[in-house]
């Protein structure tokens, strides 16, 4: 698997052609729009108007652009030689040329060479015209020279442009001015491009490639304008970055504080309510210990009370009286699940058997006398299965 480099990730993956060429003496441009796909190379916008200083707003300033010069203002010789040597091949077709006022760009073939000049002032007035539209020109060409990335590929003799043939037998003169009223398109590794946009598409495929068999000050003028337009998206791509890895960890910052921040807050507000409930449970702590002290002291004076009155009745009991119950403040009603207990106070019952009613007439009326007591009623008195006489009474305290 081969990763994109970084020069490509920052070209992007839409490219943007022009030629500038004359036609009938005037000075016209051709704009291809290509995009790269998964299945290859796609042509997706394509024109051709005359030029005013200005490109169409349909076309994105955001994206590369590669600049190819082709009008009256670029000279272009043939040399019957393919030397190595630039400054050999310059001296042949334009002896006596102070260079430092020219570009130039070299397109060797087999047995020939193609030299493509124009002044820098010229050239350098077009690049001007673009930054001021805020485009930025990531490489150029001069003449027909960038047809040198396809030339192989063409399967045709010869090779029309907007305003030129170029024939591929090199024993005749290779380039000539010809103007087609017609367009023809030419077959490249399965792509259709029209005669009128193949020094564009040339042009973009050197820009994409980076890479090129041709040499001169142009081509080194055009790795200049792909560092600077690579340099200047870099920075701006990696502020975007930047800014946008700087908001991701302040928006998980932001995230994660709001998490802890509702959990702090909640524990904040568990914390608060035990500590109520806890108040709360002190406080019942603090009354069920004041109850159970009145409790107790009640049950102790009742304790005491109730003592000293049973002793009371108890001493006086005579021989002949069986006591066989006594209860002290007697359940109204048997204790049920789920039903309140309830008890009568200040009551004693006492329950038993006689041997001598006279006894026990004796004993009631010394009950009655004792100045704790309210009334005394019998309840019960009578024989039983045994002959035993029972009896029931129930003494009011007051």
């Amino acid at each position: 698997m081969t990763f994109p480099s970084i020069t490509s990730l920052l070209l992007g993956k839409e490219y943007i052609g022009i030629e500038h060429f004359t036609l009938n003496n005037e000075e016209k441009i051709a704009v291809l729009l290509v995009e790269e796909k998964k299945e290859g190379l796609v042509i997706s916008k394509k024109d051709r108007v005359s030029y005013n200083q200005k490109i169409a707003e349909k076309w994105d300033v955001k994206l590369p652009f590669f600049l190819i010069l082709n009008t009256n203002q670029v000279i272009q010789k043939e040399v019957p030689s393919v030397e190595t040597s630039d400054d050999k091949l310059l001296h042949k077709a334009f002896p006596n040329t102070n260079w430092e006022d020219f570009y130039f760009e070299i397109w060797r073939l087999k047995t020939k060479s193609i030299i493509a000049i124009t002044r820098k002032t010229y050239l350098d007035e077009i690049v001007n015209q673009y930054e001021k539209q805020k485009i930025k020109v990531a490489g150029i060409s001069l003449g027909v020279c960038a047809l040198a990335e396809i030339f192989e590929y063409v399967n045709e003799s010869q090779i029309f442009t907007n305003n030129q043939a170029i024939s591929k037998h090199e024993d005749q003169q290779i380039i000539s001015a010809n103007i087609l009223e017609f367009s023809i398109n030419y077959n490249i590794n399965d792509l259709e491009i029209e005669n009128r946009h193949l020094l564009v598409f040339s042009g973009i495929l050197r820009l994409i490639l980076n890479t090129s068999p041709n040499s001169g000050s142009v081509i080194s003028y055009s790795e200049e304008l792909r560092d600077d337009y690579n340099q200047k998206h870099f920075f701006a791509k990696g502020l975007k970055i930047i800014i946008a890895v700087v908001l991701g960890i302040l928006l998980l910052n932001f995230i994660f504080f709001t998490h802890y921040y509702k959990l702090a807050q909640e524990t904040t507000e568990t914390v608060l309510v035990n500590k109520s409930s806890l108040e709360d449970i002190t406080k019942i702590k603090r009354r069920i210990i004041v109850k159970e002290e009145k409790v107790k002291n009640s049950v102790g004076k009742t304790d005491s009370q109730s003592s000293l009155l049973i002793n009371e009745i108890a001493k006086e009991i005579p021989s002949s009286i069986l006591l066989t119950e006594l209860s002290f403040n007697p359940l109204e009603k048997k204790i049920k699940a789920e039903e309140a207990v309830l008890a009568t106070n200040k009551v004693i019952t006492i329950t038993g058997t006689t041997l001598s009613n006279e006894d026990f007439t004796n004993w009631i009326e010394s009950i009655e006398k004792k100045r704790w007591i309210d009334k005394v009623l019998i309840t019960h008195f009578g024989k039983n299965d045994t002959n035993e006489t029972e009896f029931s009474i129930k003494i009011t305290l007051k």
